[in-house]
């Protein structure tokens, strides 16, 4: 009902969510098309999953971006054309990465590394990207209230927050 509220309130051309904890099968299409918004989605039981919602069509939808060695939903990939040039969207939800000093930590930072790389080898194809998306991240510390809580958080790593300088150094703001 949120989705739906912000969707009629604000009405954007697309919307990227994460997150979504569901599916392919059990999300909600017919309640997002009867505002007009066509669903994209890469859904997975109980976790993860991301999806597009979009006033007009997304070609090329992926969800094969990196090889996720977990096959985890995590990735959405489509492209839209504006003015006549091919813009690719990337719709992502990073690994939490907690705790610190386990597997999971692992699986973030390889996942980054895989993501990053990946999305260098995309530069040089297009250079007309949008990346959004769940980055947990923290990238400074103004960007959380108490940063001395996170300082050992998976979220706030100096070498998580320098993967994510690396990507945005790449041409994004």
């Amino acid at each position: 009902e949120n989705i739906k509220e912000y969707l009629e309130k604000f009405s954007p051309d697309i919307l990227m969510m994460q997150e979504i904890k569901t599916e392919d099968i059990n999300f909600p299409y017919n309640e997002f098309k009867t505002l007009k918004y066509e669903s994209y989605v890469f859904g997975q039981k109980s976790y993860n999953g991301v999806a597009f919602l979009s006033k007009s069509k997304i070609e090329n939808i992926k969800n094969d971006f990196i090889k996720d060695k977990l096959k985890q939903s995590r990735i959405i990939t489509g492209e839209i054309i504006v003015d006549k040039k091919k813009i690719k969207l990337i719709n992502i939800y990073v690994p939490n990465g907690n705790p610190v000093d386990t597997k999971k930590y692992e699986y973030k930072k390889n996942w980054l590394a895989s993501f990053i790389k990946k999305v260098k080898k995309e530069l040089t194809l297009n250079s007309n990207l949008i990346i959004s998306g769940d980055f947990n991240i923290i990238p400074e510390e103004s960007d959380v209230y108490d940063y001395k809580r996170y300082e050992n958080d998976a979220l706030f790593r100096l070498e998580i927050r320098k993967k994510y300088r690396e990507l945005i150094n790449l041409g994004f703001n």
